[in-house]
């Protein structure tokens, strides 16, 4: 099932976003984002109600950014993502939102197959945009437009 985050799964976001990124938003971000009149998030149970993905937006009239995306390792590669981020653009373009933006890391080559199978085009590159252990990744910027009939 589909549905708005609540607070209740900001620990379970958190814990995700930990597993999945080197700069993972902690749970204190979550919450500070989360209060914020223009976050939009969505959440996917599973059969147990367990979350298992989530997707995050900041939502500035007719541009949105997407914050973070993600699905807990063990639930990835069975489509939760994609059914979430489908779901999310639906609602975002019933708002009225008209386009929405991401970063993804070059090298994140799940998360810029799952965006460009939605969708997104490369728009710019950001470069040194994420710090890694290892030293910097470039970011691609890129952009979907939900005018009627695309979301």
């Amino acid at each position: 099932m589909i549905r708005p985050v609540e607070t209740r799964d900001l620990d379970t976001i958190a814990m995700i976003e930990s597993m999945l990124f080197q700069r993972p938003l902690s749970r204190v971000d979550l919450e500070q984002l989360r209060t914020r009149p223009a976050s939009r998030g969505f959440v996917f149970e599973d059969a147990e109600a367990a979350v298992t993905s989530y997707a995050l937006f900041m939502n500035a009239g007719a541009s949105a950014d997407l914050v973070s995306l993600g699905t807990d390792p063990k639930a990835q590669r069975a489509g939760l993502a994609s059914r979430l981020l489908t779901s999310a653009l639906q609602d975002l373009a019933g708002e009225g939102v008209k386009e929405v933006v991401l970063e993804v890391a070059v090298d994140n080559i799940a998360a810029l197959a799952l965006y460009k199978r939605s969708g997104f085009i490369e728009v710019a590159r950001r470069a040194g945009y994420y710090r890694r252990s290892n030293g910097t990744v470039d970011a691609i910027v890129m952009r979907r437009n939900l005018a009627q009939g695309s979301a």
